[in-house]
């Protein structure tokens, strides 16, 4: 039976629809939320569990931080047989969008390098939109709203996303002000890659985030506000993930 090479999962270890989330502490916090949930092995910190959640199996994997490592987790586990995939994290967004909304990619303008890998045109890809609508859906029958729109993805935070000196603010601050008038409503480290590695894979991906900091501010989230915001993710997707056709 097919092994996959980074994350050593075999095919029967996995379900039809996974979760790609970055930090491998959330794992636990969603294994919380599902049944029958089984533990798989780590390799190269790639914490991944399977799970039941309204009648449907699961996987959860993280990939840490980036794209390279993100499309490596996407890849293999489609190639293991997984169809539908949700990246579900934290990401910077802009006002008007308040702090702690939801938000979901439609596309992704890439100033990554791994995209190029996958599609010739990165910006032509589109997320998948059976899953951007079972999302708002799931979310709305929670209360709350889904924003989708346009999200961007980097590789180097420091530098292009979060100054934390002289030459990364410059250089993030002139980012920002091309992204809010190119209408982006996100930015994260991933999304784009997932969405062309999806498209050219065949595999159904949307990216759904909770909006943590203020892209033109870069106040955070306080830490009860990103708690309720992380539970409130976690149903959405699952919900989501869960009913889509």
């Amino acid at each position: 039976m097919k092994t996959a090479w980074y994350l050593g999962h075999r095919a029967d270890a996995v379900g039809d629809r996974a979760l790609l989330i970055g930090d491998p502490d959330r794992v636990d916090r969603i294994a919380a939320l599902l049944s029958d949930v089984v533990f798989l092995p780590v390799k190269r910190g790639l914490k991944t569990i399977t799970g039941r959640y309204n009648g449907e199996t699961v996987t959860v994997a993280a990939f840490g931080m980036g794209a390279p490592i993100a499309t490596i987790v996407l890849h293999e586990l489609a190639d293991l047989g997984v169809g539908r995939f949700l990246r579900i994290g934290t990401a910077m967004y802009f006002p008007p969008i308040a702090p702690g909304a939801l938000l979901i990619s439609e596309r992704a303008l890439a100033f990554e390098g791994t995209s190029p890998a996958y599609a010739a045109d990165p910006q032509a890809a589109r997320a998948d939109p059976g899953l951007i609508a079972a999302c708002r859906a799931a979310g709305a029958a929670l209360g709350e709203t889904v924003t989708a729109g346009l999200f961007a993805s980097y590789d180097a935070f420091y530098r292009d996303m979060f100054g934390i000196d002289a030459a990364g603010r410059a250089r993030a601050a002139e980012n920002r002000r091309t992204l809010e008038a190119a209408g982006v409503i996100a930015i994260d480290m991933e999304t784009s890659a997932l969405i062309a590695a999806a498209d050219a894979l065949g595999v159904g991906f949307a990216s759904l985030c909770c909006g943590t900091v203020n892209a033109l501010t870069q106040e955070k989230l306080d830490p009860d506000r990103l708690a309720a915001g992380e539970r409130t993710l976690f149903e959405t997707a699952l919900e989501g993930i869960t009913r889509a056709a």
